[in-house]
């Protein structure tokens, strides 16, 4: 049986209609059907630059035009058919960049086999390495490795790109298997200064599909890129690995973003995100540029944030629609950045049910070890509505500094901001809404902060403000440090308007009274078990430093001062025991009873000195 090159080029053999050759790259039986027409039916002629431009595809023997009859059946053809092969040597860039033109244009699924294909050059004199096509779509079998060479040390590169020469938009481009990109980064690195190196860069892109992947061994800017202005639209990268891209140092790769999403519709989910030390002190997992986006289900460890959300008047200027859900991160500071550009606006955000743990970087600076909380609302000029963090779960694991435990800090205006349903571990001084030096006091409406539980805390909520309107501060419980805390809400504003705090609960952990029931409450004899009573001083409110010229603080029926403690804990666990608390304050009931079977009933006076009285009903 002839080879390809036998029947194409030496014109060896008889020239039939249809004839079946050995593939002179692959060794592998093909089939080729004589034509006259290209793939989308325009007639060939001789010398015809498509077919010319092939010649893997669409063969010429001598004036005449073979086909491979793959485009008939499978549509798969794999990269050994334009001569790539797995080399640790040898260049294999020319024979991928043929096969993405050539694929691209005949509608064909390019495969890469398991193999090593080693890059070392550039696609002419620009960055780019390899230039995406539109209708692009490459799959990727186990331990297919795509590997970069030295040859990139201390250069800018972009891997894949979307930015071609021409600037044409691309659409329908598909990356999906279980392939390996290997940036190189133990003999690539930038060491002489900051550069652009990227690994996938969709500028111009829109339907795109990042599936499967296994990102890693780099010193990059960016992993994966998307969108250029307002260009680009419809991404997703879903079930990816993106592992040890930054292999350099941080006097030199001073900021980094696996993924900087600037298209509307990007869709990030279900991606493990691995970092490194360098990682945690200057990487973020996902920036965020964009309208109608949504990073979910993702596991993120060892990077400095978890998301950067942004709007530039030069990119698409006011974005909507986001959604932060359902992740888990092991991260150094805020969960969170918000950053609004002058005349930009960032609306509808919804940042819930993520678990996340925060712990600063040993032997590093505030420079690097920054606020440890949920989400950081920054006050660049631009605005602010629609913001909501509900039903996730923060715990600082280690802190350099105790001033760095915010729970949020809100820089910036923001009408309707709710902060709900949080659990905080470590957060001791939980909200500020406040401004950032010499910056002007923003102004809040609609802000709730509501049902938030912290296990140790200073502060509750510190609210500076130009304007306070139709807010909500309740139902929050916190484990207080001391029990003589004040000032525990604090709002100062020129103009609070229909603003109520009320229903928050704060627990003393140093319990001050203490109960022993009769026998008849004890499962056993022997049991030793007690009731304990807490005390603790009421944290009143302050507002406006008590001057209520601008507000009446809303004070419930039953909490004469917001905020008082009540709790029994039994230390040992009776099911049949059941108890509801209520609590007064200053000027509230007379003396109060208790008592537990049969002893004699403890009288709690009344008290003057806001310390809550509680009542147990058992």
């Amino acid at each position: 049986m002839l080879t390809t090159n036998e029947f194409f080029v030496s014109l060896s053999g008889p020239d039939d209609d249809f004839v079946q050759l050995i593939d002179s790259n692959t060794g592998e039986i093909v089939s080729f059907k004589k034509v006259n027409i290209w793939i989308d039916g325009t007639v060939l002629v001789i010398n015809d630059p498509r077919v010319l431009n092939d010649q893997v595809i669409y063969r010429t023997r001598g004036n005449e035009f073979y086909v491979n009859t793959v485009v008939f059946s499978s549509k798969r053809v794999y990269i050994t058919a334009f001569g790539a092969k797995s080399s640790y040597n040898d260049d294999q860039r020319a024979f991928i960049q043929h096969a993405f033109d050539i694929c691209s244009e005949l509608g064909l699924k390019l495969v890469f086999p398991s193999g090593h294909f080693l890059i070392k050059s550039f696609n002419s004199s620009s960055e780019n390495i390899l230039e995406l096509r539109s209708g692009l779509d490459v799959e990727f079998e186990d331990y297919s490795v795509i590997k970069l060479d030295a040859y990139f040390d201390d250069s800018a590169f972009v891997l894949f790109s979307g930015l071609t020469a021409d600037s044409s938009p691309l659409y329908n481009i598909s990356f999906k298997g279980k392939g390996i990109i290997d940036f190189g980064g133990d003999v690539s690195k930038m060491r002489s200064l900051y550069l652009n190196r990227v690994g996938f860069e969709g500028g111009n892109c829109t339907n795109v599909l990042i599936d499967g992947l296994y990102w890693t061994n780099g010193d990059l800017r960016n992993c994966i890129a998307v969108g250029k202005g307002n260009s680009g639209g419809n991404v997703t990268i879903r079930n990816c690995t993106f592992d040890n891209l930054t292999t350099g140092t941080k006097e030199i790769n001073h900021d980094h973003s696996t993924i900087y999403g600037n298209v509307d519709f990007l869709s990030v989910h279900n991606n493990v995100f691995i970092g490194n030390r360098l990682m945690s002190l200057i990487g973020c997992a996902c920036e965020i540029h964009s309208s109608h986006s949504s990073f979910d289900n993702n596991k993120v460890y060892d990077y400095t944030r978890m998301n950067f959300v942004a709007s530039y008047d030069y990119e698409r200027k006011d974005i909507t629609n986001i959604s932060i859900t359902n992740n888990i991160a092991e991260i150094t500071n805020t969960v969170v950045y918000f950053w609004s550009n002058v005349n930009s606006l960032i609306s509808n955000v919804l940042i819930s049910g993520n678990n996340v743990r925060q712990k600063h970087i040993e032997g590093e600076t505030q420079n690097y070890n920054g606020h440890q909380g949920l989400l950081s609302i920054l006050n660049k000029g631009g605005k602010y509505e629609r913001i909501i963090a509900k039903g996730n779960s923060c715990h600082i694991l280690y802190t350099i500094g105790d001033h760095l435990r915010y729970a949020a800090d809100i820089f910036a205006g923001v009408d309707v901001l709710e902060i709900s349903d949080n659990n905080f571990s470590g957060h001791s001084l939980g909200f500020l809404l406040d401004k950032e030096e010499s910056d002007l006091l923003g102004s809040y409406s609609f802000v709730k902060i509501s049902g938030n539980s912290f296990t140790s805390l200073y502060k509750l909520v510190t609210l500076n403000a130009e304007k306070v309107t139709h807010s909500l501060i309740s139902d929050n419980s916190a484990s207080l440090e001391t029990n003589n805390l004040t000032d525990l809400i604090e709002i100062n504003s020129n103009a609070i308007q229909s603003t109520t705090i009320r229903n928050n609960t704060y627990l003393n952990n140093k319990p001050s009274v203490e109960f022993t029931p009769s026998s008849a409450f004890k499962a056993d004899s022997t049991n030793n078990a007690k009731y304990i009573l807490s005390l603790i001083d009421t944290p009143v409110p302050t507002i406006n430093a008590n001057d209520y010229d601008f507000i009446i603080p809303y004070f419930s029926n039953d909490h004469k001062r917001v905020g008082a403690m009540y709790t029994i804990q039994p230390s040992y666990p009776f099911q049949e025991l059941f108890f509801h608390a209520v609590t007064f304050g200053k000027g509230g009931s007379a003396n109060v009873d208790f008592k537990v079977d049969n002893i004699a009933p403890y009288t709690f006076p009344a008290n003057n000195l806001l310390k809550s009285n509680i009542i147990v009903e058992m």
